[in-house]
């Protein structure tokens, strides 16, 4: 299925409250939302693409994907205008073909003349990144004095309810649960589930990994499970157990120095302090359970991911599979330290979610796997820009 709807990405889970450095003009506080762009605005600014388009084709295809699968009354919502899954695909078909059929000042043109760029915007009248990415994690097929955590399928007794069923005002909202007596009550929390053992027997094993990398891979939401003969397994997101996401990070930040929280050094605070692991993991009892997918990973709206092309939003206020443009500063690393940042400004496509990912200017890029990857996760938590963007209806 997706990976990881509701807490996604490390950065943004782990240490949102850290504040950052930026090279980006803060503008007054403002009231969040999507703002169309005028044609002004549009034509004065730069939309070229850093990677010159390389990957942004396969990601499209994804979304055309999507489309296709979709009921013909779905609606998508950019202001006051309203787009038919079949109208999404066309914009994106259009897209694809101006990049193909034009370059330089031609190809500019074409888009600004063509479509609609609204932006993105939080409280700040900016945007805010962090990233992910798909962690490869050694386990084992049964439980061993390095691997003792069991990587969960969902479990049967768990129930979703959608709560839009019951009432307008709940319309996309959810609650997990299990019965008991006959009555629905909260699922299982972290701290029963792993330390209380209390799925045992309950839900089926994927594998067994370390208890602090099963933390952090529930985070990214998919991961590769690398086995001691070297079989690699693929899992992916599939459910939760209700609980709403707390930040570890606000229990670290005493602990770890402000500049110096990353990925990395929280997973070293974590193994090199083994008595404190349990109360640290603990405050979020959020829990996330896996299935085994042939290709992935698959983000929210079940296709394939694209490094460096797919990125998550709110599912909530943004348009799932649209066309995205993004502007900010990424770090650049020399044996694995920060030395310093480069812009970082392309086109992609929204096709993730997450829990962390609230409200309009909050992105999450997918980095894909590998130990650069992981590296731009750990420390991407960067303020920039961010344009949603889809055709004119007269063009479709």
């Amino acid at each position: 299925m997706k990976v990881n709807p509701f807490f996604k990405c490390l950065v943004s889970c782990c240490l949102f409250f850290v504040s950052t450095t930026c090279t980006f003009f803060v503008r007054p506080a403002a009231e969040p939302g999507l703002e169309q762009m005028s044609i002004k605005k549009v034509n004065h600014y730069d939309w070229g693409d850093d990677l010159s388009f390389k990957g942004l084709e396969t990601a499209v295809e994804q979304s055309i994907r999507y489309y296709e699968k979709l009921p013909p009354d779905k609606i998508f919502q950019y202001g006051g205008l309203n787009y038919s899954p079949e109208e999404m695909l066309a914009s994106l078909k259009l897209f694809t073909k101006i990049i193909k059929s034009y370059c330089g000042k031609e190809l500019m043109q074409q888009l600004r003349e063509k479509f609609l760029f609204f932006e993105s915007r939080n409280r700040q009248g900016e945007a805010f990144f962090t990233g992910y990415y798909e962690p490869l994690v050694d386990g084992s097929l049964s439980p061993t004095k390095k691997f003792t955590e069991p990587v969960y399928r969902t479990p049967d007794d768990l129930i979703e309810v959608n709560l839009g069923q019951f009432a307008g005002k709940w319309k996309s909202e959810k609650i997990v649960g299990r019965l008991k007596g006959g009555q629905l009550v909260p699922y299982d929390s972290r701290e029963e589930i792993v330390y209380g053992q209390s799925l045992k027997g309950r839900a089926e094993v994927i594998a067994y990994v370390d208890e602090i990398e099963l933390f952090f891979l529930q985070i990214q939401g998919s991961g590769l499970l690398r086995f001691p003969d070297g079989k690699i397994k693929q899992i992916n997101y599939d459910e939760k157990n209700g609980y709403p996401y707390k930040s570890i990070g606000k229990i670290l930040k005493e602990k770890i120095a402000p500049d110096e929280v990353s990925l990395q050094s929280i997973k070293a605070y974590l193994y090199e302090n083994p008595d404190e692991v349990r109360e640290i993991l603990s405050h979020n009892q959020s829990y996330v359970f896996f299935r085994e997918v042939e290709k992935g990973p698959l983000g929210y709206i079940e296709v394939p991911l694209t490094p460096n092309r797919s990125v998550a939003m709110d599912r909530k206020v943004i348009p799932r599979g649209g066309l995205a443009f993004i502007e900010t500063d990424i770090p650049v690393f020399k044996n694995g330290k920060v030395t310093g940042r480069k812009p970082f400004k392309r086109f992609v496509l929204v096709q993730d979610t997450g829990g962390a990912i609230r409200g309009h200017g909050r992105v999450d890029i997918f980095f894909g796997h590998g130990e650069n990857a992981e590296l731009l996760a750990g420390h991407l938590k960067q303020r920039g820009r961010v344009f949603l963007i889809v055709a004119r209806k007269e063009f479709l």
